[in-house]
């Protein structure tokens, strides 16, 4: 681990000195500009929660574990983390055939995976070519399906997961401009990844032989904002059996109402857990495999005046089950989830550099079982299990 962090330190001074000996007086600079923000958060949890490092990225409460006749997983639980911490370095330099070029390189100390916490991890890597008329992006961005126009603004960085697609990805991305504007999006997996036989792994679409394909249309400006979008996913769960095809759609607006902001989006599709919403995959019963159906919507309304910001998320995700009844092992992210949803109230005090906030997030699941259709979940006599995190936040930006 010392090693690579002084490996990291070099790289880090290397290019920090790239950005101001690159240039001389009179000329234009070009380089690397360095910022970000340290982040700790204090989060306590009223229930057991399905979460990735140590707590800090909340999915949803965790199901009953009945041990002689008690819940175990009713038990409270805290943590302080400061792995959100952020560093960005934005890259400007010379034009590329009449094409505007700039570049970021963006990581932070959440880690690969639990046992990896404080591990520093790539973020965004990605090059940009702009000129009047496109954009283009290649390397690792947000996923399409997570509007950077219209999402979240919440204070836990689940950013509204399982409600709102959450993923970044390896891409070439165009997008036109002006007040109608068009996205193409070729992409590959890997830090978020499908899930299957072998776990949760980019191998299933890599396999597949054929790229994800996403195209979305987006209209209007400052005042509202609105668009709608669809994506295609093939995959193959195994060497030897067949692909997969699954789709998925999207639709959002943004709107000013007076000094408040609101947003609204819904999305439906197939097979989704690399977005980090419930359902997956199933062995069927012809022997090969069947897709879950996930339908979510969630809005939320901001605002603020001088030094006070605040906001309102709501979320609601509903599982529509198998498309073909299941005869094996499913796969997937929570994907006996009937229903789930969200209410999480926040306030936050801001002064130059820093931001203080406090939000409460209430989250309840409905677990089910499969049906004796093989592709419906079954509820019935079933409760559903709830979980109320408080979350204090501390934000400094440089």
């Amino acid at each position: 681990m010392k090693k690579q962090q002084s490996i990291l330190l070099i790289l880090l001074l290397g290019l920090t000195y790239f950005s101001y000996g690159q240039s001389k007086d009179g000329d234009q600079k070009f380089g690397i500009d360095w910022g970000g923000f340290v982040k700790v958060d204090y989060m306590f949890d009223s229930r057991q929660t399905v979460t990735a490092r140590e707590g800090h990225f909340l999915l949803f409460p965790a199901n009953e574990s009945n041990v002689n006749g008690k819940d175990i997983n009713d038990q409270a639980n805290f943590n302080i983390l400061a792995v959100q911490t952020r560093l960005t370095g934005k890259i400007t330099g010379p034009d590329f055939f009449g094409m505007k070029t700039s570049g970021v390189i963006e990581g932070a100390f959440f880690g690969h995976t639990d046992s990896d916490i404080n591990g520093f991890r790539l973020r965004h890597a990605f090059v940009k070519l702009s000129n009047d008329k496109i954009d283009i992006i290649m390397g690792q961005y947000w996923h399409p399906m997570f509007v950077t126009d219209v999402f979240p603004g919440t204070y836990s960085f689940n950013t509204g997961v399982p409600f709102q697609p959450f993923s970044r990805n390896p891409q070439f991305r165009i997008s036109t401009k002006g007040n109608v504007r068009f996205t193409g999006v070729m992409f590959s997996e890997r830090d978020f990844a499908s899930r299957g036989p072998a776990g949760t792994t980019s191998k299933y679409v890599r396999d597949a032989g054929v790229p994800q394909m996403h195209a979305q249309l987006q209209f209007g400006g400052k005042e509202f904002l609105g668009g709608f979008g669809a994506n295609l996913k093939v995959m193959r769960p195994a060497l030897g059996e067949d692909n997969i095809t699954n789709t998925a759609f999207i639709g959002y607006m943004k709107t000013k109402l007076g000094n408040a902001t609101f947003k609204l989006e819904g999305i439906y599709g197939e097979n989704m857990t690399d977005l980090l919403s419930i359902g997956g995959i199933a062995q069927d019963t012809n022997g090969g495999y069947t897709s879950n159906k996930t339908f979510s919507v969630w809005g939320e309304i901001s605002g603020g005046k001088g030094d006070i910001e605040w906001g309102l998320f709501s979320g609601y995700t509903k599982n529509d089950g198998f498309i073909d009844p299941v005869g094996g092992t499913i796969y997937g992210l929570g994907p006996t989830i009937d229903n789930a949803f969200r209410v999480a109230p926040r306030i936050g005090w801001k002064s130059g550099k820093m931001k203080i906030g406090i939000e409460v997030e209430y989250t309840s699941a409905l677990y089910g079982t499969l049906d004796s259709n093989g592709k419906d979940i079954n509820t019935q006599g079933i409760d559903s299990v709830d979980n109320v995190r408080g979350l204090v936040t501390a934000v400094y930006g440089f």
